[in-house]
């Protein structure tokens, strides 16, 4: 069996340096790659990179880019998250249907146009629900 191959990260300032040596030596990619024992997939994605890598001004010990996060899709979580602190605050068991209430109530019109292309809306929406939730540490929120 084969010794397991661990993964190694690279800074921003290392892929820059790596790139810089790669155009230098004028070797093939696969050549390059195997002495400095770069995998191949991570050569490709360093490739496609490359403009990125030598114009971001993102600091060079940062091994990426930046901007990997979940995108949130409900433009309205501060005032979401704020009816949920009421709820909790106010001792009352916080579930998927009192947010879905209040979606319903308040945003209505971006909810229907949510659940319209979607192949199982409730369950789309709950699944939505609980995990805004877990997003923001509220553990205890029941389906209902």
């Amino acid at each position: 069996m084969p010794a397991r191959r661990y993964q190694l990260s690279y800074s921003i300032d290392r892929k820059r340096e790596l790139i810089a040596r790669f155009d230098n030596f004028g070797l093939s990619g696969r050549k390059f790659r195997a002495m400095y024992e770069i995998p191949r997939n991570t050569w490709k994605s360093w490739k496609k990179q490359r403009a990125k890598f030598m114009t971001t001004r993102r600091n060079a010990k940062h091994k990426t880019l930046g901007g990997q996060g979940a995108k949130i899709i409900i433009p309205f979580q501060h005032d979401l998250l704020t009816f949920m602190k009421d709820v909790r605050r106010d001792e009352h068991i916080l579930t998927s249907m009192h947010m879905i209430n209040f979606m319903k109530t308040h945003y209505y019109d971006w909810l229907t146009a949510y659940m319209s292309d979607k192949v199982d809306p409730y369950k789309s929406i709950l699944r939505l629900c609980q995990s805004f939730t877990h997003q923001h540490r509220f553990y205890e929120a029941s389906k209902c």
